[in-house]
């Protein structure tokens, strides 16, 4: 147990737990961050909760558990939240990429760029994000070709939102 009173229980709880260890991953304290979030998921089962937890389990080079999180939290997502499906996706196609398994990662990032694609629009860094990841994957398997491909639309996708910002926030 992390040391925290767990007498309240419940969501506010684990809200409370989720957002210190947000804190200490911030601060580079992921052992720590990780014994929270696995108190916190006994609270409050949530799909914030699983990619931290698993992005908490990523900087710890712990791929395997941080890919159960990210799996379950794939099949959590509810109809209506697609747009949430994208992030969890990438995550998961990374932490696949990161051990090895360059085939099967590359179909989970493809899945979130269709993802965007289809359902949520490719005018996001998540978007852009995904194909930065997937041209890692195309290396990975010696396909320059298509790993310049994907980080080419990346730059382009970035640039565009740059400018938009740039309209947006009164800047040119």
């Amino acid at each position: 147990s992390s040391g925290i009173n767990a007498e309240y229980g419940g969501p506010f709880h684990a809200s409370a737990l989720h957002r210190y260890a947000v804190w200490l991953h911030r601060n580079s304290r992921d052992v720590e961050a990780k014994v929270f979030l696995e108190e916190a998921i006994q609270f409050a089962d949530s799909l914030s909760l699983s990619r931290t937890l698993a992005q908490v389990c990523c900087e710890l080079g712990d791929y395997p558990t941080a890919e159960a999180h990210l799996e379950k939290a794939v099949n959590s997502v509810k109809p209506g939240d697609e747009e949430l499906l994208g992030p969890i996706l990438t995550d998961l196609g990374q932490v696949l990429l990161l051990q090895g398994r360059t085939t099967m990662g590359i179909k989970y990032l493809r899945g979130a760029i269709d993802g965007y694609k289809n359902m949520v629009g490719t005018e996001n860094p998540e978007y852009a994000r995904s194909l930065n990841v997937v041209s890692v994957g195309h290396l990975m398997l010696g396909d320059s070709l298509r790993a310049a491909r994907a980080r080419g639309e990346a730059g382009t996708v970035l640039a565009n939102l740059k400018k938009k910002r740039l309209v947006v926030d009164g800047g040119l």
